[in-house]
């Protein structure tokens, strides 16, 4: 699925409510270190830019079917967003303290995050808490994809399996948030049109 960077740029930008923002610690995949972007959660799609108000986007995370899961291992205050299935990726971020960490819990904020059941690999004496059960990765969706903003779409075969065709999923994704993001195009289109009547005007 293509979208326009112009038409995600407006709906970050609107009116649209948003349910949470705030800066995370990003881990790059090819090096391993963290870098420090702002987080903007609107409805499943989590915009990621590298300061608040940037015209540039850096990436947007479709959060369809992930989990979010704490990951000490990588810091003190790290977590993860976790796709799991065949080809899909982990996302590892890091908060700058506690409850920075605890505000992007998945039951308050990221509403539309589907849960995991838990593993039997964790222990029973555990005392942390977890960010959310976890679920059988069997009953989970597994459609998240990173839109691309600047690069091709990928290939046919290069998309996530989910069990079904793939451009069949990403079609019923659309469609779940299809309007506002029409909406946005709309209101982008007539801003577009009045600046451009203007300027007939003003030639005249």
């Amino acid at each position: 699925m293509k979208i326009h960077k112009k038409i995600l740029t407006h709906y970050l930008s609107c009116t649209s409510p948003v349910d949470k923002e705030g800066y995370l610690f990003k881990k790059k995949e090819r090096n391993a270190t963290y870098q420090r972007r702002w987080f903007v959660l609107k409805g499943n799609l989590l915009f990621y830019q590298e300061r608040p108000a940037d015209r540039h986007l850096l990436g947007v995370i479709v959060l369809e079917g992930c989990a979010v899961r704490r990951s000490e291992s990588d810091g003190q205050f790290a977590f993860s967003l976790i796709f799991e299935g065949p080809g899909l990726k982990t996302y590892r971020f890091l908060a700058v303290d506690r409850s920075s960490q605890e505000s992007w819990k998945p039951n308050s904020n990221m509403a539309l995050v589907n849960p995991v059941t838990a593993t039997p690999s964790v222990p029973s004496h555990s005392h942390r808490p977890a960010f959310s059960p976890l679920r059988s990765s069997q009953q989970q969706r597994r459609n998240a994809y990173v839109t691309p903003l600047n690069g091709p779409a990928p290939l046919y075969g290069e998309w996530p399996l989910v069990g079904l065709d793939p451009l069949e999923e990403f079609s019923k994704l659309h469609d779940y948030y299809g309007q506002e993001v029409k909406k946005a195009r709309e209101e982008w289109l007539k801003s577009r049109q009045a600046k451009e009547e203007e300027a007939l005007i003003d030639l005249g």
